[in-house]
C-alpha cells in the first residue's frame, strides 16, 4: 500500500515522476506555459475559462504529492481525509459537497473521478498510488456539460503517459523511515511503424507507523504495501488513432489505525474540538485485542483492495471534426477488517465487488469562430456488498459479541446526452453555452439479519432519477499592455447534479435503509480572471464562486430512541457555500519559483434545514449553530523551490507550507478539528542529464493532528501521519 497513493488504482502505474504545476522554465526564468484538456480538447491553461489545477509531473515530485490526499494541499476547496475503513479509501470534499462512506458500493461521489477519460464509479481504493502520471487536472465548479456521472463540485483528471515517437527509460528506487521502500520504473517508445507501446511498474511498502499494546497482540501496527502494473499501446495512421490500456493494481494492509480518545473536560452534549481529545494510551497507541471472531471477520484488522481498468480510446478526424469513442472498464474488489474504536469495542467485516461498463461518445469540431462537442455517454455498474458488525467488551482472549450481517446488491444505468460550443463574438469576447440530460435508473436490494433478536429484513428499491443541467459563461481576453503580458476575465453560471442514493450501513436496525436520499443539485456562480505579468514571471489566476446547494446529501451520526446509533446519509436542506481562490505563482529570479495556492474567506451557510436533519438539531443536541462541514474560513498553501548549477552539477531545494483554519467534520457538528499547520521539503541533486538522487521529508514539524473520528459507539480517531522521510536514486533517461 505505501505512502504514495493516487486515486483509482487506475492511477497506480509507476513511472520516475517528471513536470510541473505552473512551475518555471529554470534555463530562461520565466513561467511555462501548461497545456489542459480541461475543455476535452488540448488548450493552454491560461485560456481556459474554468477554475482549473493543473500539476505536471516535476511538479507531483516537488511537492510529494504522492498520493491522493496530497492533492489538498494545492487544489483550492478540496479536502482528501482518510475514511475509517482503510488507508486505500478518503472521504473526498469540494466546495462543502462531500462523501464520508466512501468504502460502500452504493456511496456516490461529490466530483467525477477521470483516468485518461474514463470515468470511476466507485470510491473504495481511491488512494491509491500515483505515478506514470504527465499531469493531474482539478477543475472546480459543476463540469456536466463536458464531463460524465456526478461532476456536481468538479472533476479529478488523471492523465498517463502515452507513447509515441520518443523513446523513455526511466527507473526510482527509494528508502526511508518506518521502513518506506519503493522501487518504480516506466519505459516506452516506438515498436515499429505507427505503433508506440509502453510499461510501467511500482512496488512500495511502509512499516507500522502505529503500535498496538494489547498483549494479545502486542506489535507495532499500519503496514502497507503496494504494487501495480499498466501497460499502454497507441496506434496511429493518416486520421486515426486508437490507444488501449490495461492496469492492473493490488494493496494490502493492516486495516485503518484508529486511536482511542475522549473529552474529560468536554460534556458529551457540547461540541468538543481535536485540542480537547485525550489519547488513552498516548499518539499513534491503540489496544486492539486478538480474538477469534465468525461470519467473515477476520481476529484481526486487515485489508486489501485490488483494482483493474481496461481503456480503448479511438479518435477518427473526419475533417474540421473529430469522432471519438471511449471505452472503460473497471472491476473493483474490496475487502476490510476493521476496529472502529482502537480498543476492539466495534469491528466490521466487508467485502465489496463492483464491476463497470461505460461507453462515451464525442463529436468534437471548430471553425474560425466556434468549438463545439455533442455526445452521449453510456455507464451500468453491478456493485455486491457484504457487511458484518460485531462488537467485543470483554477480557482479552474472551468471545466476541455479533451484532449483525448483511448483503447488499445495486446496479446503476445511466445515460446522458450533452452538448457545449463557444463562439467568438469578436476577437476578445466569446460566448459558451452548454446543456446535460442525465438519467441515472438504480436497483438496491438489502438483505439484513440481526444477530441479537430483531426479526430480518428484506428491502428491494428502484429509482429513476433525471435532470437538466445548463451552463453559460462569457470570457473576455484583454490586450497585452504595459507589465500584463495576457489577461483573461471569465464569468459563468452552471448548474451541478449528484445522483440519489441508499442507506448501506445498517448496523442495529435496517430503518434507514428504507428509503433512498435524494439527488443534491446546485447552481454555482463563478467570477474569475487569468493574467501573466512581468514578462510571465508573475501568474495570478484567481476566482470568486457563490454555491446554491439544494438537497445537499451529508452523512449524519443519529442515536436511535432505543439508545442504538445509525449512520444515514440525509438530505439536509439548502446551503450556500461562497469563497474566493487564488493560485499565485512567481519566478522573483532566475531558478527560483515561489507559489500560494488556496481559499479564503470561505463560507458555508445554511439557508433551511431539514427539521429532522442532524444539522437542524446541532443546536439543541451539542450547543451549536450549524455550519456546512469542511468548509474552513481558509486554508492554503505557500513554497518554493530554487535550484542552481554547480561544479557537480544542479542542486535544488524546495519546501511548501499548509495551513488551514478551524473546520466541523461532519453534518452533526459536534467535532470541530482547530486550525493547524504542516510543512513538506526536500533537496535534489541532478548529478547530469540522466542521474539525480533526492531526500524528501513530509510533516517536518512532526504536527500530531486528529483530522476525523467520532465519540461514543465507534469512539475512534484517526491522526495526521507522523514525520517521513526518503532518499531516492533516479535514473532518467528522455
Amino acid at each position: 500500500m505505501s505512502n504514495h497513493r493516487l486515486l483509482p488504482f487506475a492511477i497506480g502505474l509507476a513511472v520516475l515522476p517528471a513536470g510541473a504545476y505552473a512551475q518555471n522554465d529554470n534555463s530562461s526564468g520565466v513561467l511555462e506555459e501548461i497545456v489542459v484538456t480541461a475543455e476535452r480538447r488540448e488548450a493552454s491553461l491560461q485560456s481556459v475559462p474554468v477554475p482549473v489545477t493543473a500539476i505536471t509531473a516535476e511538479a507531483l515530485t516537488n511537492k510529494q504529492v504522492t498520493e491522493a490526499r496530497d492533492l489538498a494541499r494545492f487544489a483550492p476547496s478540496l479536502k482528501m481525509f482518510n475514511n475509517i475503513t482503510t488507508p486505500t479509501n478518503l472521504s473526498p470534499s469540494l466546495r462543502g459537497s462531500l462523501q464520508q462512506d466512501a468504502s460502500l458500493v452504493v456511496a456516490e461521489s461529490p466530483f467525477g473521478i477521470y483516468v485518461d477519460d474514463v470515468y470511476i464509479a466507485r470510491l473504495n481504493g481511491n488512494n491509491i498510488t500515483l505515478a506514470d502520471i504527465e499531469r493531474v487536472e482539478v477543475l472546480r465548479g459543476p463540469q456536466g456539460t463536458l464531463y460524465g456521472r456526478n461532476t456536481l463540485a468538479g472533476a479529478i483528471k488523471f492523465v498517463s503517459r502515452s507513447p509515441g515517437e520518443d523513446s523513455w527509460r526511466n527507473f526510482s528506487v527509494g528508502a526511508g523511515n518506518f521502513d518506506q521502500q519503493r522501487i518504480s520504473l516506466s519505459t516506452g517508445g516506438k515498436l515499429a511503424d505507427n505503433l508506440g507501446g509502453s510499461f510501467s511498474a511500482l512496488y512500495s511498502n511502509k512499516g507500522a507507523q502505529f503500535f498496538n499494546r494489547n498483549p494479545s497482540k502486542a506489535s507495532k501496527v499500519g503496514e502497507e504495501t503496494n504494487w501495480a502494473a499498466r501497460g499502454k499501446l497507441r496506434y496511429t495512421s493518416g486520421d486515426l488513432e486508437i490507444t488501449g490500456s490495461l492496469s492492473y493494481a493490488n494493496s494490502n494492509n493492516d486495516g485503518g489505525q484508529l486511536i482511542p480518545a475522549s473529552t474529560p473536560a468536554v460534556a458529551s452534549n457540547k461540541q468538543f474540538t481535536s485540542d480537547d481529545l485525550v489519547p488513552q494510551f498516548g499518539p499513534y497507541t491503540l489496544n486492539t485485542p486478538n480474538v477469534a471472531r465468525a461470519n467473515g471477520l477476520k481476529n484481526y484488522p486487515e485489508g486489501s483492495t485490488k483494482q483493474t481498468i481496461a481503456a480503448l480510446n479511438i479518435g477518427y478526424d473526419i475533417g474540421g471534426a473529430t469522432l471519438r469513442s471511449i471505452t472503460g472498464y473497471v472491476k473493483t474488489d474490496d475487502y476490510f477488517t476493521n476496529d472502529f474504536s482502537g480498543n476492539g469495542n466495534v469491528m466490521a467485516a466487508n467485502k465489496a465487488d463492483a464491476e463497470q461498463w461505460s461507453e462515451e461518445i464525442q463529436l468534437l469540431g471548430s471553425t474560425d469562430s466556434l468549438n463545439y462537442l455533442v455526445g452521449a455517454y453510456f455507464f451500468d455498474e453491478d456493485g455486491a456488498q457484504y457487511f458484518n458488525w460485531n462488537s467485543y467488551f470483554g477480557a482479552p482472549g474472551s468471545a466476541a459479541l455479533p451484532i449483525s450481517f448483511s448483503t447488499i446488491n445495486a446496479n446503476t444505468k445511466s445515460t446522458s446526452l450533452f452538448a457545449q460550443a463557444d463562439y467568438k463574438v469578436s476577437e476578445a469576447l466569446k460566448v459558451t453555452a452548454g446543456i446535460r440530460y442525465t438519467e441515472d435508473k438504480k436497483t438496491f436490494k438489502l438483505d439484513w439479519k440481526s444477530l441479537l433478536g430483531a426479526p430480518p429484513a428484506l428491502i428491494n428499491l428502484k429509482n429513476t432519477y433525471s435532470e437538466v443541467t445548463p451552463r453559460i459563461g462569457l470570457d473576455y481576453t484583454l490586450p497585452a499592455s504595459g507589465n500584463v503580458d495576457s489577461m483573461l476575465l471569465y464569468f459563468s453560471a452552471a448548474s451541478g447534479f449528484k445522483s440519489g442514493g441508499y442507506n448501506g450501513i445498517a448496523i442495529f436496525n435496517p430503518n434507514d435503509a428504507k428509503a433512498p436520499y435524494f439527488p443534491e443539485k446546485n447552481w454555482t456562480y463563478e467570477f474569475g480572471v487569468k493574467t501573466d505579468m512581468l514578462g510571465n514571471r508573475l501568474r495570478i489566476n484567481a476566482n470568486y464562486f457563490l454555491a446554491k446547494a439544494e438537497d445537499l446529501a451529508l452523512n449524519a451520526t443519529v442515536t436511535n430512541s432505543d439508545g442504538t446509533v445509525a449512520f444515514p446519509v440525509q438530505n439536509s436542506g439548502k446551503a450556500t457555500i461562497q469563497g474566493l481562490e487564488a493560485e499565485i505563482t512567481a519566478v522573483p529570479a532566475e531558478g527560483l519559483t515561489m507559489f500560494l495556492s488556496g481559499t479564503f474567506a470561505m463560507d458555508g451557510k445554511y439557508d433551511t434545514l431539514n427539521p429532522t436533519s442532524s444539522p437542524a438539531n446541532s443546536l439543541k443536541n451539542f450547543g451549536v449553530n450549524p455550519v456546512v462541514p469542511q468548509t474552513p474560513n481558509f486554508s492554503f498553501t505557500v513554497g518554493f523551490d530554487y535550484g542552481v548549477d554547480n561544479s557537480y552539477g544542479r542542486t535544488t531545494v524546495g519546501a511548501d507550507w499548509f495551513t488551514t483554519d478551524d473546520y466541523v467534520t461532519a453534518a452533526t457538528n459536534d467535532f470541530k478539528v482547530k486550525g493547524y499547520s504542516t510543512g513538506n521539503a526536500f533537496v535534489n541533486h541532478a548529478f547530469n542529464d540522466n542521474w539525480s538522487a533526492r531526500v524528501s521529508v513530509k510533516n517536518f514539524t512532526d504536527e500530531y493532528v486528529i483530522t476525523t473520528g467520532s465519540r461514543g459507539f465507534l469512539g475512534g480517531f484517526i491522526p495526521l501521519r507522523p514525520r517521513e522521510y526518503m532518499f531516492t536514486i533516479n535514473y532518467k533517461m528522455d
